[in-house]
């Protein structure tokens, strides 16, 4: 288990600005000031033109934060831009890009993190956490601009954010704005550019498009039935390259992992033994069809806002989480309201699945087949209904840094044993969202010492 460790620790200062180590000025309340005003602007500069981001902030961009992002798009001389109501959408790749750099003109101005006089904020930490934030957005637009392969997660963002219209100017205009989205992607399309998994989970990423588009949008209406003949139609390859380097680098721009696939195979190996033990201590309880079930609906389940039980005074651990750890936040909830065994099974089912899917999507990134996966990978509890092993599989192949985070999330909570993970779990809910890297480095969390007097009359 230790060996995973090992990796993050070495590369932890590739992906991020240390948060000491630096000389520090004077205490200074209105250099401080500043620094939140900036780190505010760094938020806001990203959400004007994601509005993946602005639902994470849980706020919404000012008119003048769109305005400036259109303007980046127009000096950008950016022809892929596309207004959705008054904001870009995520296929506006050019102006996202525009976005990145303006926030880390931001970050680069504060070198030296200022001091906080009353020891709450950590500003050389919040100057880290937005630098890997800066990070992993950069490697997503990167891999977002790969169409067709990066449609559905496109189409997930589109639905994900969408607002209603009910003015006929403006719903005119976004029916017109969505048509053309759906034309592009489905001239992305050519024989054999996706592989059948991934061809069936664009197919299912349509759904929640159509059931947002009304018949006020003729012209949307349309445009998603052609796509969805068009992906139905499609020629499939047998097998994906080998997208492994991609995969790597989200990895280790979003949880600082830089270990080789191999090395993650064998972690994850251990991993599962570890959890079939702790599941065999289990005392009258059976793994079902109804539990492999639970833990898939829990894997492939659409992300939810998840933000600390409490308020925190840093910007971005209070943040929501992006949607690849938006696994983290279910599985922290199950994990600390366990209390029977028959929850605690049902916990370690969903880690034991999660593990196993994150096995998959190692051996998938490398350019194998479905086939590969019973002697690559470790192997399921029991028996999988194919339904279920079609949506896991979908998650493994089209979204493998999704999987990989739930793997590695539970390798984390479970460091010291199911008896330790609620106490890790509460430790990380109340800690925030952050690269997982960093929440091993800032949370030690340890068991309170047994009181017997206490324990043993109550009191």
């Amino acid at each position: 288990m230790l060996l995973l460790w090992a990796g993050l620790a070495a590369c932890g200062a590739s992906t991020a600005t240390p948060p000491a180590d630096h000389p520090r000025p004077p205490a200074d309340r209105a250099e401080l000031d500043r620094f939140v005003a900036d780190e505010d602007r760094f938020l806001l500069v990203l959400a004007a033109a994601d509005p993946r981001i602005a639902a994470r902030t849980g706020k919404s961009p000012s008119e003048e934060a769109l305005r400036r992002a259109a303007l980046g798009a127009l000096l950008a001389e950016d022809t892929t831009a596309a207004v959705e109501g008054n904001r870009t959408d995520v296929l506006s790749f050019e102006v996202r890009a525009h976005s990145l750099e303006g926030a880390a003109k931001l970050l680069a101005s504060w070198r030296i993190p200022p001091s906080d006089p009353e020891g709450t904020l950590q500003p050389g930490l919040e100057l880290e956490l937005m630098g890997r934030m800066l990070a992993s957005e950069k490697v997503r637009l990167k891999d977002e601009r790969d169409l067709p392969r990066s449609a559905g997660q496109l189409l997930r963002g589109i639905a994900s954010a969408w607002h209603a219209a009910s003015d006929p100017k403006a719903l005119a205009e976004r029916d017109g704005w969505l048509s053309s989205r759906l034309a592009q992607i489905a001239q992305s399309l050519s024989p054999k550019s996706l592989t059948l998994v991934e061809r069936d989970d664009l197919d299912d990423a349509i759904d929640p498009l159509e059931r947002i588009v009304t018949d006020a949008m003729p012209k949307s209406q349309a445009a998603l039935v052609k796509l969805r003949l068009a992906v139905q139609n499609m020629e499939t390859g047998e097998t994906g390259p080998d997208r492994w380097p991609a995969v790597a680098e989200r990895l280790t721009t979003d949880s600082g992992s830089r270990l080789s696939a191999e090395t993650l195979l064998a972690l994850l190996g251990t991993q599962t033994k570890a959890l079939e033990q702790e599941i065999g201590q289990l005392v009258g309880v059976k793994v079902t069809d109804d539990e492999f079930a639970r833990a898939a609906g829990l894997l492939v389940a659409e992300p939810a806002e998840c933000h600390p039980p409490q308020p925190i005074a840093s910007r971005v651990r209070a943040l929501a989480s992006p949607s690849e750890r938006s696994f983290r936040c279910a599985l922290l909830g199950r994990v600390i309201a366990a209390k029977t065994a028959d929850d605690e099974l049902d916990v370690l089912v969903a880690m034991h699945t999660a593990t196993v899917v994150g096995a998959w999507a190692v051996v998938l990134a490398r350019g194998a087949d479905r086939s590969a996966l019973p002697l690559a990978a470790p192997k399921p509890l029991a028996f999988m209904a194919p339904d279920v092993e079609a949506r896991l599989l979908r998650l493994a192949m089209t979204r493998p840094v999704m999987a990989l985070e739930h793997a590695l999330a539970v390798e984390w909570l479970m460091r010291r044993g199911l008896a330790q993970a609620s106490l890790r779990a509460q430790a990380w809910q109340s800690y925030g969202d952050a690269p997982l890297d960093v929440i091993e480095r800032e949370l030690h969390p340890e068991p309170r010492p047994r009181n017997a007097l206490r324990e043993t009359h109550g009191h």
